[in-house]
């Protein structure tokens, strides 16, 4: 999927307004800054110690009579700028003056230490001042570069988006859902979206249900903003979650039927050929589904079909039988011919049984207990106002809109937007968008046919494919969420549609009230991908510069003041002149002076100058 990555300062919300505050810049420019940073904290270590050693020298400087290490050290003090020059300064001083000073070692050692930690101290400063990056927020905010819903410009387009897009959420899940440490799984929000699964009563009457156990998958509750990525600060965001129940289905009695007589060949084929599936009518037959079982002896492998029937909805094109009917759900019906296939095991699995045993040519195989084994999956989908904890309760897709805008769940604007901005996704989330465009490579049972052969499977192969539609599911829900900013993955012809634009014309406050969070949502795609750039914590940044630049105006406005408030005050005068006097400058003058070497002024300055243009 080919996105850019915004570049300037926005606001990661999972870290609040103050902490989140980030600058996320090219990989150039981040370069440059980190560059910067190094330069200024090298800056503020060499101002910060001219602080420290004018302290040190103004409270040291006493008058009356001293002996020579205290005028060196005084010396050292004023006129040695680096601290690491004047450590080893002082580690010779204390070995030169070990016997003609009192106490060389403890005047001077100190020093020498505190230059060195000092050194330390800066230099762990100076490694962690890249935590203004690394400490950052790990995501990145997408630029909306084609925003809007993606409609294709036909059939065509539309049949090969979906199976493009199911082909990628498909690898995902088999890679991120399995092994989230792995690299290709660190660009979406979150690498997966867990769920869990437990045996359930089946959903469907008892005389279609094959045993009566289920199986109940349920996501875990999914944030709009931490799963989906959809930056927004707390009372923008909704939690959705997603339950499906599935159970195989019987065949026998009463829901399917050989085809014979008349009706054979009205359809052109011989009796006991052609087998009915009676789950409900379909575009206005009264069968569901019609399978030749010549399939089982045309050297091909498994075939797979599914129907969908969407809740509060006429549109379906099959109606679900009345064994079948669950109130509030979106239904699929997967149909599973084994075909040619054998087994080289006996199988006990609902669906994908194999225990009719077949000796040729010495070798035992085993045929499909049954020509085609039907499941059947009911699908609910609950979203939850977090800022007061009330939800809808689990629904079919084309009701939960409307459900969810109730003034029951109380949702804000934005919140209402970001639930449209989602909704596609949850809709192309059914097993039946997952199954329709790959009817055979789904099957995690394929994976494991050679040829015609299949290997031994687990008595629980039915749920292990559910599971693995579900994680399909999901790692749909995720991509196409962020198509919503992107723009589709698919190459296909089509048109993206501005939905903040095309909403109708209405007195509706509701409606109204959408159109500007809708249009704000293509600013507020959050990934992990980083494509090179680099984040910056502005607190970190303004922390940085603030304290380092009060500290860098201190230093060089240090020693005015000081002079200004000893000469006001009469207070300290004796130290600044011993300030002034040891300055290196003011000893050289003082050495010229002391040969009768020209005329000299500025005694007090910084740079002495002699009166005239005399040669020494």
């Amino acid at each position: 999927m080919s996105y850019e990555i915004y570049t300037g300062v926005w606001t990661d919300w999972s870290r609040g307004s103050v902490q989140g505050a980030t600058i996320t810049l090219t990989a150039r420019d981040g370069g440059l800054l980190l560059a910067f940073i190094a330069i200024f904290v090298t800056f503020i270590a060499t101002r910060t110690w001219r602080i420290i050693v004018f302290t040190a020298h103004q409270i040291l400087a006493s008058g009356g009579k001293h002996d020579g290490l205290y005028y060196q050290r005084q010396f050292i003090l004023r006129n040695i700028s680096t601290p690491m020059s004047a450590a080893w300064l002082f580690i010779q001083q204390s070995w030169y003056w070990r016997r003609f000073a009192n106490r060389a070692l403890v005047r001077t050692i100190p020093w020498a230490l505190g230059g060195l930690v000092y050194v330390g101290l800066f230099a762990v400063a100076a490694i962690f001042s890249s935590n203004i990056s690394t400490g950052a927020s790990e995501f990145r905010l997408l630029k909306a570069t084609n925003c809007g819903i993606f409609t294709p410009a036909d059939r065509d387009a539309f049949q090969s988006k979906e199976l493009f897009d199911n082909q990628v959420s498909s690898i995902y899940s088999r890679q991120c859902y399995s092994d989230p440490s792995l690299t290709a799984c660190k660009s979406l929000p979150v690498p997966s979206i867990r769920w869990t699964n437990q045996s359930v009563d089946c959903p469907f009457a008892d005389e279609v249900c094959l045993g009566q156990r289920g199986l109940r998958m349920q996501s875990e509750m999914i944030s709009s903003h931490t799963h989906l990525g959809i930056n927004a600060p707390e009372h923008d965001r909704i939690f959705y979650s997603r339950e499906t129940v599935c159970a195989p289905l019987v065949t026998q009695p009463g829901f399917s039927r050989f085809i014979n007589g008349s009706e054979a060949t009205a359809f052109g084929w011989p009796n006991n050929v052609l087998i009915k599936y009676l789950y409900g009518p379909r575009n206005g037959q009264g069968y569901t589904h019609i399978y030749n079982t010549y399939g089982q002896s045309m050297q091909i492998g498994y075939n797979t079909w599914a129907y969908y029937a969407l809740a509060a909805s006429n549109n379906s094109a099959w109606t679900p039988a009345e064994a079948l009917a669950v109130e509030h759900k979106d239904l699929t019906l997967i149909l599973i011919a084994p075909n040619s296939i054998f087994h080289m095991e006996p199988n006990d699995d609902p669906v994908f049984g194999a225990n009719v045993r077949v000796v040729a040519g010495g070798l035992v195989t085993y045929l499909p207990d049954r020509f085609v084994s039907p499941i059947a999956c009911a699908d609910g989908h609950q979203i939850c106002n977090p800022m007061n904890d009330r939800c809808t309760s689990f629904l079919g897709s084309a009701e939960l809109s409307a459900a969810a805008r109730s003034a029951r769940l109380a949702l804000n604007p934005t919140q209402v937007a970001t639930l449209a901005r989602i909704g596609p996704g949850i809709y192309t989330s059914t097993f039946y968008n997952l199954v329709w465009t790959r009817t055979q490579s789904f099957l995690r049972a394929q994976e494991l046919v050679a040829g015609l052969s299949q290997l031994s499977l687990p008595s629980n192969q039915w749920q292990i494919e559910m599971g693995s539609l579900m994680a399909d599911a999901l790692a749909s829900l995720q991509h196409e969420t962020l198509e919503y900013v992107t723009g589709p993955a698919a190459p296909v012809q089509g048109t993206m549609l501005q939905p903040w634009d095309t909403l109708p014309n209405s007195s509706s406050v509701a409606a109204d009230d959408i159109r500007a969070p809708m249009r704000d949502l293509c600013g507020s795609q959050r990934v992990r991908d980083t494509r090179g750039t680099l984040n910056f914590s502005v607190v970190g940044l303004s922390v940085l510069l603030g304290v380092g630049s009060a500290f860098i105006i201190i230093s060089f406005f240090l020693e005015f003041l000081t002079r200004f408030f000893q000469q006001k005050t009469g207070w300290g005068t004796l130290k600044a002149k011993r300030w002034e006097r040891d300055e290196s400058l003011q000893v050289m003058r003082m050495l010229y002076e002391l040969r009768d070497a020209g005329m000299w002024k500025g005694t007090t300055e910084s740079f002495p100058t002699t009166e005239t243009k005399d040669k020494l």
